[in-house]
């Protein structure tokens, strides 16, 4: 089914009616203990659970999750490379990274969402990067405690809404909720990077939706000492985050863009 349905994704009708069946097999797949399929994104094959937003399409039409930025990643990541993933979710990032670093490198993947951190690990776990992977079940920002108030996203398919601040269009949506919160940890990069874990990293991914500003601002002392390579960080041009990222000396670049939102690569000028 798979194999045809991919020749008739972009297809006028064919390719509406085969979505529509890969949407409810994705939903039967969900409730099962089988959703989990070997993927190929570029030339690295991954073990994902194709139900998620970031997979399902990958997986039922041969339609990559954010191109671009997947690109940015293969061309920035390379063997003995140090990578955090910020807002990981349930891993598409944290294990193409984890792939693409290999036996010498790392990466540090923050979530502090706990049924979205199981499915991390379990990423994490199927495709065998457990000594490459430091998992964190935790969400950085500029000031560290333990009593932040995380909203839960309320998407079924789209577990990567969940936010320490929630915009007004979320709530009035549905996608968040007032009476669904849980508390979390909360850290900041500078206070984990002088933990010792590493010396510097060659790339930051940020997607915190809507929180992005507080995780700038709380590595502020790495980005003044030059301690990361580059960042990608989902935002509007012109926001907070972007203007705090622009004045720490890195020079932006709009990978892609997603209604109001884009991913924007900051990097050190050459």
């Amino acid at each position: 089914m798979v194999r045809l349905g991919i020749s008739v994704w972009d297809v006028p009708g064919a390719g509406r009616f085969y979505r529509s069946v890969a949407g409810r097999y994705a939903d039967r797949l969900r409730r099962s203990r089988s959703r989990f399929r070997r993927v190929m994104v570029g030339d690295t094959t991954l073990v994902l659970d194709v139900t998620e937003f970031t997979t399902a399409s990958l997986y039922f039409g041969n339609v990559p999750y954010e191109p671009q930025t997947t690109q940015y990643f293969r061309r920035h990541l390379g063997c003995g490379s140090v990578f955090a993933d910020v807002g990981a979710n349930h891993g598409y990032f944290t294990v193409l990274a984890a792939a693409l670093v290999g036996e010498e490198g790392r990466v540090f993947a923050f979530e502090p969402n706990p049924p979205v951190y199981g499915q991390l690990a379990e990423h994490v776990r199927l495709n065998h990067f457990e000594h490459r992977v430091v998992l964190l079940q935790e969400a950085l920002s500029d000031t560290a405690g333990e009593g932040a108030r995380l909203f839960v996203s309320q998407c079924p398919d789209n577990s990567g809404l969940s936010s320490l601040i929630p915009g007004a269009e979320s709530i009035a949506a549905g996608s968040l909720s007032e009476a669904s919160t849980i508390r979390v940890r909360t850290d900041t990069f500078d206070r984990w990077l002088a933990s010792g874990s590493v010396e510097r990293v060659d790339l930051v991914k940020i997607d915190t939706e809507g929180a992005e500003a507080h995780v700038v601002r709380g590595m502020s002392q790495a980005l003044r000492e030059k301690r990361i390579g580059a960042v990608v960080c989902e935002t509007q041009w012109g926001s907070e985050a972007h203007g705090l990222l622009c004045a720490s000396g890195l020079v932006p670049e709009v990978l892609e863009t997603a209604g109001t939102l884009a991913n924007i690569a900051y990097e050190l000028p050459r």
